[in-house]
């Protein structure tokens, strides 16, 4: 056998193993969708009966179009509702959950993961598209940060109404399935990880997220209540870790309908405050040493992002720029309440 022959069949040699591993681990829907910068999509349903049960979880059909591989129209029949709960209630347009037959699923050969969060646009107009973006840039910042994160899609969706007729482009966030954020790390959802101190997490996991929420000026979340956090139980038996979600409520998407928190005085939705008071500072200086050194990513992400204008990115890179100022003066804690 000559050079040549023997490079071809230890080739294949070495790429059948592989290929067989590949096929044993089917992709979810949102890796076959995903594209790296955006995608388009018409979601066909009745938008009369979406609005009029924005309030429930009754679910109503729709059809899913977008452009597969080499330019092809695909059509998937899937449910939709809406979902949230703040959000349903004073958004123009709820947010939804997009649910996919896992007959469907399996016959083209994905995983059987069937639930995706759609962020859409609270509010019609340029608003809702500003702070739409915006919630994209912070999970995108987010990623630069920990491994642990929900990978997200950009989206301009083209809501249809077949019986009306009715038209609405918008643009929106396609989140990945929660189960599907858990198989990435061979771990478990845990729902009922309630009230849990942050050295029962992974060490520097809780430090790094805590700060990021003071980064963007959120404090509409809770570790005590899970609320706005995903909890992860490696199961390896390695402490749990926390992924956080929903940031539209944060000092830097500054959406108009976010309010203060006045549980912890919180005086406007830009005022930074530190809510996690079992936290000392101390703790934080790893987690503030990697948000300095990612400064200029941070940066250079919002300032490449083509989609937002420059006064909202000007805007965003100065409430950034203040909270590496607030680090000087020290991380600002909650005022006591008067009983």
């Amino acid at each position: 056998m000559n050079f040549f022959a023997r490079f071809v069949c230890t080739l294949i040699c070495l790429t059948c193993p592989l290929q067989s591993v590949w096929t044993q681990q089917a992709i979810s829907f949102f890796d076959y969708i995903g594209r790296t910068d955006l995608l388009e999509i018409d979601l066909a349903t009745d938008l009369q009966s979406l609005r009029a049960q924005r309030n429930t979880n009754d679910y109503q059909p729709a059809t899913l179009t977008f452009s597969a591989e080499k330019k092809q129209r695909e059509a998937w029949e899937i449910k939709i509702r809406s979902r949230g709960k703040y959000r349903r209630r004073v958004c123009q347009f709820p947010p939804l959950k997009l649910n996919f037959p896992k007959a469907d699923l399996k016959a083209r050969g994905l995983s059987g993961d069937d639930e995706y969060k759609l962020i859409t646009h609270c509010l019609n107009g340029a608003a809702g598209k500003e702070y739409l973006l915006r919630e994209y840039l912070v999970y995108k910042l987010y990623e630069q940060l920990s491994p642990f994160h929900f990978r997200v899609q950009l989206c301009k969706v083209r809501y249809l109404d077949p019986k009306t007729g009715e038209k609405i482009s918008a643009w929106a966030i396609l989140m990945e399935d929660e189960a599907a954020l858990a198989k990435r790390f061979d771990a478990k959802i845990c729902a009922d990880c309630y009230a849990m101190k942050p050295d029962q997490f992974q060490e520097g996991n809780p430090e790094q997220v805590v700060l990021f929420q003071y980064f963007i000026g959120n404090t509409d979340w809770s570790l005590m209540l899970l609320r706005n956090l995903l909890m992860l139980k490696p199961k390896s038996g390695s402490p749990p870790i926390i992924v956080p979600f929903d940031f539209d409520f944060s000092g830097l998407v500054n959406a108009s309908y976010a309010r203060p928190n006045a549980d912890y005085g919180q005086a406007n939705i830009r005022e930074r405050i530190f809510i996690q008071t079992d936290i000392p500072d101390t703790s934080l200086y790893p987690a503030i040493e990697q948000f300095k050194s990612k400064r200029k990513a941070f940066e250079a992400t919002i300032m490449g992002f083509k989609y937002l204008g420059r006064p909202s990115k000007n805007d965003m890179l100065a409430y950034l720029a203040s909270f590496y100022d607030s680090l000087d003066r020290g991380i600002q804690r909650p005022t006591p309440q008067k009983p």
